[in-house]
C-alpha cells in the first residue's frame, strides 16, 4: 500500500499523523510512505529524518495525493485539497464530517473510503484516537487561556496560580471526559479552586480516587451549575453536546450574570451549542473574541499550538490501526477490526455516519449495511 503524509493546511496546524519511526515501520512491512515536504517541520521532525527512515518526499500536495493509496492527516482535507482526491483512495484523519458538507460531497463523488479518528470506538466505549488529543487539549485549555485573564490581554488581572493568603481563582470545568479531566487536574495543579460537573454520576464517583482533592466533584443535575458559573474566573467547556442546539448550557442571559473579564474555553467547539454565544471559531493567533465583556477562546485545534508533543501522542495511537490498514487493506480491515468499521463516515460514494446524515439532511447507511456486513 502507498501512504501517503501530506503538509496540513489549516491556519496554525502544525501537528503530522506519522512520524518518522512509523514511516520506518510501515517501509520495513513492504508499503510505501510518500511525505510532501516540509509536512513535519513545525513539530520538529525535518524531511531528512523520514528520508532516512526509507520514506519519499515529495514537492506538493499533489504528487502526494496522486501517489497515495490511503492519505493519513490530523485535521480533515480542505479548500484545495478537496480536488485532490481520486477514486477508490481512502483518508484516514479527524474528519468532523458532519459540520463540513463540502468534504462529505468531494467523498462522496470521489468514492472516498473515509475514516474518522474521533469515530474510532472501543468495545468498553472508548475512544483511543480521540483520548491522546483531548488530554493534551484538557491540559493546554487551561495554559493558553489563562494568559486571558491578564491585564495586558483585557483581563481582569487574576492568576490562576495560587499565592499564600489570597483567596485562589475559581475554574468551573464542565465535562468529565478525558478533556475534562485533565483541564481539572491541570488547573488544581496550578493552585485554583475547581469544580468539575458531570451528568453521569457512575463517572464522578470513579474519579474520586484519580483527582487532586482541590478538585471538587460536582452531579450537574443536583449541583447549581449556574451559581458556580457566576463566581468563575475560567469556564471550560468540554461535553459532547452537538452544535446549534435548541438549548444550551450557557446561554446569553446567564452570560451577562457571570464575572466581567471571565474567560470560557470551549474545548469541543461546536458552535452555537453548549455554549450560545460561541458562534464562531478563533485562532492560536487571533484566540479570543468578547461578548457581554467574557472573553470566549475557541480555537478548535488547541494541541496544535504544541505540535511536537502533540503528534508524537496522536501518532502513538494511530500507529498500530495504520499497519493493520496497510497489511489488510481498508476493506479487509473495516471488515475484521469492530472499532474500525464504527469510525467509517463513508464508503463507495455512500455516506455511513449517522450524525453527517442528519446535520447535512443526506442519505445514509449504516458501515456494516454500506459493507454488506
Amino acid at each position: 500500500m502507498v501512504i501517503g503524509i501530506p503538509r496540513e493546511i489549516k491556519e496554525q496546524e502544525f501537528r503530522v499523523a506519522l512520524l518518522p519511526a512509523g514511516a520506518q515501520a510501515l517501509v520495513r512491512a513492504g508499503h510505501r510512505v510518500v511525505v510532501e515536504a516540509g509536512a513535519a517541520d513545525g513539530a520538529g521532525f525535518p524531511d531528512g529524518d523520514y528520508a532516512a527512515a526509507g520514506a519519499e518526499v515529495l514537492a506538493s500536495a499533489a504528487a502526494v495525493y496522486a501517489a497515495a493509496d490511503l492519505v493519513v492527516k490530523v485535521k480533515e482535507p480542505m479548500g484545495g485539497e478537496l480536488s485532490l482526491f481520486h477514486p477508490g483512495q481512502a483518508v484516514f484523519c479527524y474528519l468532523h464530517s458532519e459540520t463540513r458538507p463540502a468534504l462529505v460531497e468531494a467523498m462522496l463523488q470521489n468514492r472516498v473510503t473515509g475514516i474518522a479518528y474521533e469515530n474510532v470506538r472501543l468495545p468498553d466505549g472508548s475512544l483511543p484516537l480521540l483520548a491522546p488529543m483531548s488530554i493534551v487539549a484538557g491540559q493546554q485549555a487551561i495554559l493558553q487561556a489563562s494568559a486571558w485573564l491578564c491585564n495586558h490581554r483585557g483581563g481582569p488581572g487574576v492568576s490562576l496560580v495560587a499565592y499564600p493568603g489570597i483567596e485562589p481563582a475559581r475554574v468551573v470545568v464542565i465535562g468529565a471526559g478525558n478533556a475534562g479531566v485533565e483541564a481539572a487536574r491541570v488547573a488544581a495543579a496550578l493552585g485554583a479552586e475547581v469544580a468539575l460537573f458531570d451528568v453521569q454520576p457512575a463517572r464522578l464517583r470513579a474519579l474520586e480516587t484519580q483527582l487532586p482533592r482541590p478538585v471538587r466533584l460536582c452531579h450537574s443535575g443536583t449541583v447549581d451549575l449556574e451559581a458556580y458559573l457566576c463566581r468563575a474566573d475560567m469556564v471550560v467547556h468540554a461535553t459532547m453536546l452537538p452544535p446549534d442546539t435548541p438549548t444550551h448550557l450557557i446561554d446569553r442571559a446567564l452570560l451577562r450574570r457571570m464575572k466581567p473579564g471571565c474567560v470560557i474555553v470551549d474545548i469541543t467547539a461546536n458552535l452555537r451549542g453548549a455554549i450560545e454565544t460561541a458562534d464562531r471559531y478563533t485562532t492560536h493567533a487571533d484566540p479570543v473574541y468578547r461578548v457581554e465583556g467574557i472573553a470566549h477562546f475557541v480555537v478548535p485545534n488547541i494541541p496544535g499550538a504544541v505540535a511536537r508533543t502533540a503528534s508524537q501522542a496522536l501518532a502513538m495511537a494511530v500507529l498500530p490501526y495504520l499497519l493493520t490498514l496497510a497489511r489488510l487493506g481498508c476493506r479487509e480491515a473495516l471488515r475484521q477490526i469492530p472499532e474500525l468499521l464504527l469510525g467509517l463516515t463513508c464508503i463507495d460514494g455512500v455516506l455511513t455516519w449517522h450524525e453527517a446524515g442528519t446535520f447535512l439532511n443526506r442519505p445514509w447507511k449504516t458501515p456494516a449495511e454500506a459493507l454488506g456486513l
